[in-house]
């Protein structure tokens, strides 16, 4: 069977995208392409600049292509993007482009993908969305919210997050790994965090020396904070009450083997990265089918800690995951504040007196932040937020909260509760 041209392949993942589908799994059919390479670097390129290319190819369009044909307009998207923003010649990404319409079985429409990308540039009206690459509802709470830094937010959204490494304690430490790697020819930044290391340019997580051997984990040091602020205990209980796809759930295993975790993730679908890394880290690990927010798969002992790293917009994690700019709604806000509201409110009756409940988010907006928490605080009288001291991020009113830094962490949010005797 022939291979799926790679710009065909860019142009369907982009597409799925559009309709709601996550890049991540969009691009799950090509993960053994010859070109995956290019293939994602076309995809995330052309996602994380949309605003501008696609207001670019409207305004050139004298007529919008048909709805059966949006794949069309996401193969010029990636032509559009390859002629900007790569060092390929603008004659050949052109006539690639051309091509792969054949290869989309649309021939009819190779002259007017010529014509499109000959055309030479015009300038269109910059507006918001086009200047930041984000939609209008998020520019706007960005800058509400954040009045004398949204601008730099806005921008590092659009650069390339670090790869960071998560050394696994029980195998390496971050000194030893760090110099493995360098004489790899590897060059890596220590992290703030004890185990973080990021990689000075990144690459396919399975050349990097000490993969096979479980001496490391791909995670962002924003994320790797929650195991360091739950900080387990040797025997305790210990829930993930959204632990899909398993990279908390093996952190808190590798801080504190004793524990006795329950990992839970209403996905069954996403258990099998989990399950794969915990052969890779020597741990065990099983992720569980059950919704947190219900009670059916609880055996009804308590826990001493919970971990909730509840569903949110993914907003602090534009960097890795542009799709988000793409689909997500101002309306998905509401919904998913309702969400971690059942979480909290279902999961706080499982959490033993004097224990210990860590939500986070990977969000940078409040709504799905502080306002969470503060009525859950209004309406529970056993809760109590305990303060985060910390040298990262800023202290809000009921945790603390990182924004996504250029070459740095992710945003995320963590706020801290007790459980009153």
């Amino acid at each position: 069977m022939s291979l799926v041209d790679p710009r065909v392949a860019a142009a369907r993942s982009i597409s799925a995208v559009t309709t709601g589908k996550s890049l991540e799994r969009a691009l799950s059919a090509y993960r053994d392409h010859p070109d995956r390479g290019l293939i994602f670097e076309l995809c995330y390129g052309v996602v994380r600049h949309w605003f501008s290319l696609s207001k670019q190819l409207d305004s050139r369009l004298k007529t919008p292509l048909r709805k059966k044909d949006y794949d069309l307009y996401c193969l010029i998207l990636v032509g559009s993007y390859q002629l900007q923003n790569s060092a390929i010649a603008d004659h050949a990404a052109v006539n690639l482009t051309v091509e792969a319409a054949r290869h989309l079985g649309k021939d009819w429409a190779c002259g007017l993908v010529n014509a499109i990308l000959r055309r030479p540039r015009e300038s269109v009206d910059q507006s918001d969305e086009t200047r930041f690459e984000a939609p209008s509802w998020l520019i706007r709470s960005i800058q509400r919210h954040y009045p004398d830094s949204a601008e730099n937010i806005l921008r590092v959204n659009n650069t390339r997050a670090p790869m960071t490494l998560r050394v696994n304690r029980n195998r390496q430490t971050a000194e030893s790994l760090a110099q493995i790697l360098l004489n790899e020819g590897i060059p890596t930044i220590p992290g703030s965090l004890t185990n973080a290391l990021s990689l000075v340019t990144p690459q396919a997580v399975n050349t990097i020396p000490g993969y096979s051997e479980g001496w490391f984990t791909v995670q962002d040091e924003a994320s790797q904070r929650a195991a360091h602020l739950l900080e387990p205990q040797p025997t305790t209980r210990v829930l993930d009450a959204c632990a899909a796809p398993g990279i908390k759930a093996l952190q808190l295993l590798e801080t504190c083997a004793d524990i006795k975790l329950t990992a839970i993730d209403i996905d069954p679908t996403r258990g099998s990265y989990g399950t794969d890394e915990s052969l890779r880290l020597g741990l065990p690990f099983e992720l569980r089918v059950g919704d947190a927010t219900r009670r059916d798969w609880w055996d009804g002992e308590l826990f001493d800690s919970i971990l909730i790293d509840a569903p949110c917009t993914g907003t602090g994690t534009l960097r890795r995951k542009p799709d988000i700019k793409v689909h997500r709604t101002l309306e998905d806000v509401v919904v998913l504040q309702r969400k971690q509201q059942d979480l909290l409110t279902n999961l706080w009756h499982m959490l033993a007196s004097g224990g210990t409940l860590l939500y986070s988010t990977c969000s940078i907006l409040p709504d799905e932040n502080d306002s969470v928490i503060h009525n859950f605080l209004d309406q529970t009288t056993d809760a109590a937020a305990v303060p985060i001291d910390a040298d990262w991020g800023h202290a809000t009113l009921f945790g603390r909260q990182c924004l996504p830094i250029e070459r740095g962490p992710d945003g995320f949010f963590y706020s801290r509760i007790a459980k009153l005797p």
